[in-house]
C-alpha cells in the first residue's frame, strides 16, 4: 500500500509540473533591468552572487538545514524556477529531485550544472561508479567549478563579463586563504588522528584533499539507511583506532550517529559528539557559517580542534560563531 501511495504521490507531483511548465510557455516574461539566476545550493549560490555582483541577481532555493538529495520540488519552487533567467545547480546527481525539471528548461533559459563543467578524472566516483556529488568540500576543485560557472553565465550573460573580471578574483583568492589554513590546521594533527567520522560520505573530497580517511554512517547519499551490521563496524573501527570524536551535520538526522557512539561506548571508546558540521548546507544567510569560506573555516576548525589538533578557536578570520564549536559530550 505504501509503495502504491509513494507511486500515485510521484505522478501527482509529475502531472503538476507538467501543467506548470506547460502554462509557463504562454505566460509572457516580465522584463527586468538585470537578469535572476536561481542556484540550487548556497555553496554555489552564496560566492556567485558574490563574482556576479550587481549585474545579477543571485536567488538561492535550499536553505539552512535543507538536504538536497532528498528534497522535493514546491509548486512554489517550480514558480521560481520558470520565472528566473538562468538556473545553476551542482549536477552529478545531487538535485536528483530537480533535474527532470532543470534540463526541460535548459531549452529555454541558461541551466549551468557547475560540478558537470569539471575535468571528469576529477570527479571522485563512490565503488568506480557513482558520482560523489559534494565538490564543495576540495576548496580547490570548487573553485574551478565557480570560475567556470562564472564563465558560462558571463557567456550566457554579456553585460555580467565587467562583473566577473571585476569580482573574481578577490572571491578565489579568499577561497585559497581557507585551503592553506585548512591543510596547516590539519597538519597540526598526529597521523593516527586524521580520521573523519560523520553522518554520510559528504566529506570525500575534503579526505582526498587534506589526507583524512574519512568514515560515513551513510552513504554519499542520505536516501541510504544504515544498517546495524554497518553501525556495529562502524562502532568498532570508532574502538580500534581510537577514534576522539563523530561528528554530525545540519541537514541530516543525529540518530545514527548516536547509535555508532553509543555502541563505541560500549566497547570502551572515549568518544564524543563532534559539533554539528555544514555538509549539504551552510548556516544561516548573512552569518559568517552562512557563506562558502565560513562554512569551510567553520568544519576544518571543528574538525581539528575535536580531534586534538591546533586551530583558533574562532577560526581563520576571527569570526567563527563559538556556540556552533561546543561538543555533546552526552552522545
Amino acid at each position: 500500500m505504501r509503495q502504491i501511495l509513494a507511486h500515485s504521490r510521484n505522478l501527482a507531483r509529475r502531472l503538476i509540473l507538467s501543467c506548470l511548465l506547460a502554462a509557463s510557455v504562454t505566460i509572457p516574461a516580465i522584463a527586468s533591468a538585470k537578469p535572476m539566476i536561481l542556484a540550487t545550493i548556497a555553496q554555489l549560490g552564496e560566492p556567485m552572487s558574490r563574482i556576479l555582483g550587481d549585474c545579477a541577481t543571485v536567488e538561492t532555493l535550499l536553505g539552512p538545514g535543507v538536504d538536497p538529495h532528498l528534497y522535493r520540488l514546491t509548486r512554489s519552487d517550480v514558480a521560481k524556477a520558470l520565472q528566473a533567467d538562468g538556473l545553476m545547480a551542482n549536477g552529478l546527481n545531487l538535485e536528483a529531485q530537480m533535474r527532470d525539471m532543470f534540463d526541460r528548461l535548459s531549452a529555454r533559459k541558461p541551466v549551468i550544472y557547475a560540478g558537470e563543467l569539471l575535468d571528469p578524472t576529477k570527479i571522485v566516483l563512490t565503488g568506480g561508479v557513482v558520482p560523489d556529488p559534494h565538490i564543495w568540500m576540495d576548496p580547490r576543485l570548487w573553485a574551478e567549478a565557480l570560475a567556470a560557472s562564472a564563465a558560462a553565465a558571463a557567456k550566457a550573460f554579456p553585460a555580467c563579463v565587467p562583473s566577473v573580471a571585476q569580482n573574481q578574483a578577490a572571491v578565489l583568492a579568499e577561497i585559497a586563504a581557507v585551503d592553506a589554513y585548512i591543510e596547516a590546521r590539519v597538519a597540526s594533527l598526529p597521523p593516527s588522528a586524521r580520521v573523519l567520522a560523520t553522518a554520510h560520505d559528504a566529506f570525500g573530497y575534503f579526505g582526498k584533499r587534506y589526507g583524512m580517511t574519512v568514515l560515513g554512517v551513510q552513504g554519499i547519499s542520505t536516501e541510504s539507511e544504515a544498517g546495524v551490521a554497518h553501525i556495529r563496524d562502524m562502532a568498532q573501527t570508532i574502538y580500534d583506532r581510537r577514534i576522539a570524536a563523530v561528528f554530525v551535520e545540519t541537514s541530516t538526522a543525529a540518530r545514527a550517529v548516536d547509535a555508532v557512539i553509543e555502541g563505541a561506548r560500549a566497547l570502551g571508546a572515549i568518544v564524543t559528539k563532534g559539533p554539528a558540521l555544514f555538509s549539504d548546507a551552510m548556516g544561516p544567510p548573512g552569518t559568517y557559517e552562512g557563506a562558502y569560506v565560513g562554512m569551510l573555516d567553520h568544519n576544518a576548525t571543528s574538525v581539528v580542534r575535536a580531534l586534538g589538533g591546533v586551530a583558533p578557536e574562532r577560526g581563520l578570520n576571527g569570526r567563527l560563531n563559538t556556540a556552533r564549536q561546543v561538543k555533546d559530550t552526552s552522545g
